[in-house]
């Protein structure tokens, strides 16, 4: 796994996952300045898959920008429909925001979530609580 630099705070960063690129990394950082994802599997999981999930979203960004305001393809029939890469990046755009709200971030200036809170939040997640 990459290196990551140590966070602001000076504390290290988990190694980035294998294949992010700079927006994954990028949200991978402020993850994890948030909060401590180590004591917990299925938020580190969701934390990385969010990450992954942010630079497919921007590489759809940059194919919807290169397309400019005419963001319409011909379909089946010769008619005219929203090019595949806009919808995805709308969805896409969806699922990270439910992802990043199911991680349950400390709002700012809140400290960092204990390992003790973020099992808890796991165990509400997986339990329904």
């Amino acid at each position: 796994m990459p290196k990551a630099p140590p966070l602001p705070d000076g504390t290290p960063c988990p190694d980035y996952p294998t294949g992010l690129k700079a927006r994954g990394k990028r949200l991978w950082r402020e993850l994890h300045a948030t909060a401590d994802f180590d004591g917990v599997p299925e938020t580190r999981i969701l934390a990385e898959e969010a990450c992954f999930l942010s630079d497919e979203i921007e590489r759809l960004r940059k194919i919807v920008r290169v397309a400019g305001d005419d963001t319409r393809v011909s379909g089946y029939n010769g008619q005219p429909v929203s090019m595949p890469e806009a919808d995805d990046l709308r969805k896409n755009q969806n699922i990270l925001l439910s992802m990043l709200k199911s991680l349950r971030l400390p709002d700012e200036g809140d400290d960092k979530l204990s390992r003790s809170q973020i099992g808890r939040l796991g165990a509400g997640a997986r339990w329904g609580r």
